[in-house]
């Protein structure tokens, strides 16, 4: 007989993810990595802002990847709406997008990090733990472009 213990304590300790993606192939692409990964488990995946929003409350996953490009309602917005009724769920954008607005946008609403959708596999994996730790993981140019943003002067203002 298996022992039940250590496949319960397994699931337990592993780290939850739901996945908001409305593109099939990438969405499955992540599932079928993260669920043979000691320590992850994905429990859910949505293709809409909307699905996610009603189900992902009741499920309590530990971390949520977020594609910001969704049908009808944006994944920022899907974003903005889930911390509002879990605040302390942790989620992380997953995207082609790095343009100021969207990155900016994401942040305000919630998001705890922006990865783009080139990263490495263990990238994203490694984010999912620092996200889930309570830290802000950024990939390299998503970083750099927060940085610059704190360095513009305004027109305004002397130099």
């Amino acid at each position: 007989m298996p022992d039940l213990s250590a496949a319960y304590l397994e699931i337990i300790m592993s780290i939850c993810v739901a996945i908001v993606e409305d593109n099939r192939s990438f969405r499955d692409k992540l599932t079928n990595y993260l669920n043979p990964m000691p320590g992850y488990k994905c429990v859910a995946s949505y293709d809409s802002a909307e699905d996610a929003l009603r189900l992902i409350p009741r499920l309590s996953p530990d971390v949520v990847l977020m594609d910001i490009h969704l049908p009808n309602m944006s994944g920022v917005d899907c974003t903005r709406r889930l911390k509002e009724l879990c605040p302390a769920l942790q989620i992380l954008i997953l995207t082609v997008y790095e343009d100021n607005d969207r990155i900016f946008g994401a942040l305000k609403a919630g998001a705890s990090g922006y990865l783009l959708k080139r990263a490495d596999p263990t990238d994203i994996l490694d984010a999912i733990q620092d996200v889930r730790q309570g830290g802000s993981p950024m990939s390299s140019q998503i970083a750099r472009r927060v940085v610059q943003s704190f360095r513009e002067t305004p027109a305004n203002l002397p130099k």
